[in-house]
C-alpha cells in the first residue's frame, strides 16, 4: 500500500469516529505531547489532601493491627554536652510549622482515607528527668525510657504524628527519642527532619534565623500529583513492566524457618554484627572493581546466603527505594519510599562474580520503574494474598551510606544518632547494613515467632563469611546445602523405587510404591541423616512434599554454626557496643556506655 493510500485509509477511519471518540483521542494525544503532569501546589482547599499511595498502603496495614506498634518507626539522638530545653522546644515548633504533614491526622471520608490538616497543632513533646539514681543503672534507665517511648501506639485519627521524648540522664547526657507512624515518615525523612531541627536549635542559640531549604510543595501536593500520575498511561506502563517482570516468579521459601509461618505475630528482635575493617575495605574495593555499588554488592552477598539456604536460583528480595525523583520533594518529610522487588536469576553453580552480575542486571532492569508504589507492584503481579505475611516479599535488604548524616556540632554539645529498637519486625527477616567511613556494621531484624535466635546467629555468621569470600575468592562456585539435600532425597526415592528418573510431582504409589518400599525409603533417608519414618510416606505423598517435610525438620547437610575464629568480624554484639563504635566513627564523644561485651539479641 502506498503512503497516499495509507493516509486515505487513516482519514476514513478518523471520519468514522464519534464525537466522544474523537475527544478521547485528542486528549490522549495531548497527554503524550505534554508528558507527565507537573508537580505543583494543588489548587482548591488545603485543609484536606489524599494520602500518598504508599502511605495509604501502610495506613491500611496499621489499621489491621490497632493498638500496636507494628508500623511505628523510631529515631534516636544523643546530646553529649549542654542541652537547652527552650531552644529545643522552639526548634521543634519551627520544623512542625514548615511541614503540613506533621500537623495532620487521617480521617475516613466514606471509604476513602484523607489527610486532615490542623493548622495550630504541634508535636507531642515531653521531658523526663532520669538523672537521679545509681550511676551503674544509668544505661538501664535509658533503655527503659526508649522502650516506653517506642512502644506507645498511635491513633492516627487524633494523635499528633510527631512524638518526641527527651530524657535527662545526668552529667550532660540527654537521650532524645522520636517516634512517628511509619506511614508518615521513613529513615531518609528522619535525616531531613533532624537536619532542620538541629539547624533551628543552633540558630536559636546563636540569635539568628535558621537557614532552611525552601519547600516548593507540601506532602499533600505530592500525594495529589502521584495519584494523578499513576492514573495516566505512564502508570499503566509501570504496571505492565512489573506484570511481566514478576511473571512466574517462584513462590518458595528462601529462609530456614524454625516455626510455621501461619501467624500474625510481628514481635521482633535484632541480632547485630560488625564486619572487621580489613574485610570491609576489601569487599568495598572488590565492588568498585566490578563496577558495582556497595549496596548492590551487599544485596548480592545476601542473595548468596538465600541461595545456600534454599537452593533456588531465582531469588526475590526486596530493597527500599526513595520516591524523591521530583526535585520539589527533596526536602519534604513524609513516607516517600517504596519496596522494589529485585529478581536475581542465577546460572548453575554460581560464583560471587555471578551473583554480582545477576544483582546488577536485576537493578538495571527495574531502574526506570523504581518509584512505582509497592501497592501498584502488587496489583500488577497479583500474588496470592495471606493474612500471615507481607505480600510478595518475605525478606528485605537495606543499605545506608551514612556519610555526614549522623553527627552534628551545636553550641556546647555534640549530637549523634543512636538506635531505638522498636521490638517489632514487619518482614520475616530484614538485613540492614550501615556504612560509615571504614566502619561497616549491621543487623538481622527477624520475627521471633518464625525463627530461633540460634538460626539467626548462624545466618549472620555465614553472611559475614560470604562477604569475605566475595572479596577474596570471587570465582569460587558456591554450593547449596539445601539443593544437595533435595538431591539426596531424590536419590533415595529413586533407589527405593528402582527408578531412573523422578519428578517433583511424582506420587509414591503412582511410582510403584508399596508399604514395604516405604520402609526401605525411610531407611535410606535415615542413612543419609534425615529424620524420616514410614509414616512420612503416604500413598499420595509426592517427592516435593516429602522433601519439604524432611527439610522442615532440619538439613543434615547444612554446615554447623561457624565459630568466632572463622568469622571476619563480631556477631551478637550489644547495642551499647555498636553505639560506641558508631559515635567514635562519627567523631562524637561518648560517656558511660557499656564496654564491648557480647550479649543477647536486642529485644
Amino acid at each position: 500500500m502506498t503512503a497516499a493510500a495509507d493516509k486515505a485509509a487513516l482519514t476514513a477511519r478518523l471520519a468514522g469516529l464519534s464525537p466522544q471518540q474523537r475527544a478521547a483521542l485528542a486528549a490522549r494525544l495531548s497527554r503524550k505531547r505534554q508528558g507527565p503532569p507537573p508537580l505543583v501546589p494543588r489548587t482548591g482547599p488545603r485543609d484536606t489532601a489524599p494520602l500518598g499511595m504508599d502511605q495509604e498502603r501502610l495506613w491500611i496495614l496499621d489499621q489491621l493491627y490497632p493498638g500496636t506498634v507494628t508500623y511505628t518507626l523510631g529515631f534516636g539522638l544523643r546530646f553529649v554536652g549542654e542541652f537547652h530545653r527552650d531552644a529545643f522546644d522552639e526548634a521543634v515548633a519551627t520544623v512542625v510549622r514548615r511541614h503540613e504533614l506533621l500537623r495532620s491526622t487521617v480521617e475516613v471520608d466514606g471509604a476513602q482515607p484523607r489527610l486532615r490538616l490542623h493548622p495550630d497543632r504541634g508535636a507531642d513533646l515531653t521531658f523526663a528527668d532520669l538523672s537521679r539514681g545509681p550511676a551503674e543503672e544509668k544505661e538501664l534507665r535509658r533503655k527503659e525510657f526508649v522502650r516506653q517511648q517506642v512502644r506507645r501506639p498511635f491513633d492516627l485519627s487524633r494523635d499528633p504524628v510527631l512524638r518526641i521524648g527527651v530524657a535527662d540522664l545526668g552529667g550532660g547526657d540527654h537521650q532524645v527519642v522520636q517516634t512517628m507512624p511509619h506511614s508518615f515518615t521513613d529513615q531518609w525523612s528522619y535525616v531531613r527532619l533532624n537536619r532542620e531541627l538541629l539547624e533551628a536549635y543552633q540558630a536559636r542559640l546563636e540569635g539568628r534565623e535558621p537557614e532552611l531549604p525552601d519547600l516548593p510543595v507540601q506532602f499533600g501536593d505530592y500525594a495529589h500529583w502521584q495519584r494523578a500520575y499513576f492514573e495516566t498511561e505512564y502508570g499503566e506502563r509501570h504496571r505492565a513492566f512489573w506484570r511481566d517482570y514478576l511473571a512466574d516468579v517462584p513462590d518458595v521459601p528462601l529462609l530456614p524457618y524454625d516455626h510455621p509461618v501461619e501467624t500474625e505475630d510481628r514481635l521482633g528482635r535484632q541480632h547485630n554484627f560488625v564486619l572487621d575493617k580489613g574485610t570491609a575495605a576489601a569487599f568495598i574495593s572488590r565492588a568498585k572493581a566490578a563496577r558495582s555499588t556497595v549496596a548492590n554488592a551487599m544485596a548480592a552477598a545476601y542473595a548468596a546466603l538465600l541461595y545456600e539456604e534454599s537452593g533456588e536460583r531465582d531469588i526475590l528480595v526486596g530493597v527500599p527505594s526513595v520516591t524523591r525523583g521530583q526535585a520539589a520533594v527533596q526536602d519534604l518529610v513524609g513516607f516517600l519510599l517504596t519496596n522494589v522487588p529485585l529478581r536475581i536469576q542465577l546460572p548453575e553453580n554460581p560464583t560471587p562474580n555471578d551473583f554480582l552480575a545477576a544483582t546488577q542486571a536485576a537493578g538495571a532492569a527495574v531502574a526506570a520503574h523504581h518509584e512505582t508504589p509497592f501497592g501498584e507492584i502488587v496489583r500488577a503481579a497479583a500474588p496470592e494474598r495471606t493474612a500471615h505475611g507481607y505480600p510478595l516479599l518475605r525478606t528485605m535488604l537495606v543499605h545506608l551510606d551514612l556519610a555526614e548524616t549522623v553527627s552534628y556540632e551545636v553550641p556546647g554539645a555534640t549530637v549523634y544518632a543512636n538506635a531505638v529498637p522498636e521490638g517489632i519486625s514487619s518482614m520475616d527477616v530484614t538485613v540492614a547494613w550501615w556504612h560509615l567511613g571504614d566502619l561497616v556494621y549491621g543487623r538481622f531484624e527477624y520475627r521471633t515467632a518464625l525463627f530461633e535466635p540460634e538460626t539467626v546467629d548462624r545466618l549472620a555468621r555465614r553472611l559475614l563469611q560470604l562477604v569475605e569470600l566475595f572479596a577474596t575468592a570471587p570465582d569460587t562456585p558456591l554450593e547449596s546445602p539445601a539443593a544437595r539435600a533435595r538431591d539426596a532425597v531424590a536419590a533415595a526415592w529413586r533407589e527405593a523405587l528402582d527408578r531412573d528418573n523422578a519428578g517433583a510431582d511424582d506420587a509414591f504409589v503412582a511410582s510403584g510404591g508399596t508399604p514395604l518400599l516405604s520402609a526401605r525409603l525411610a531407611r535410606l533417608l535415615r542413612g543419609a541423616g534425615f529424620d524420616a519414618g514410614p509414616r512420612d510416606i503416604a500413598p499420595g505423598t509426592t517427592l516435593a512434599e516429602l522433601t519439604t517435610q524432611l527439610l522442615a525438620r532440619g538439613n543434615p547437610l547444612r554446615q554447623d554454626t561457624p565459630p568466632d575464629t572463622a568469622v571476619p568480624g563480631l556477631v551478637g554484639v550489644s547495642e551499647a557496643y555498636l553505639e560506641r563504635l558508631f559515635a567514635d566513627a562519627s567523631g562524637a564523644p561518648v560517656r558511660d556506655v557499656l564496654p564491648p561485651t557480647r550479649q543477647e539479641d536486642t529485644p
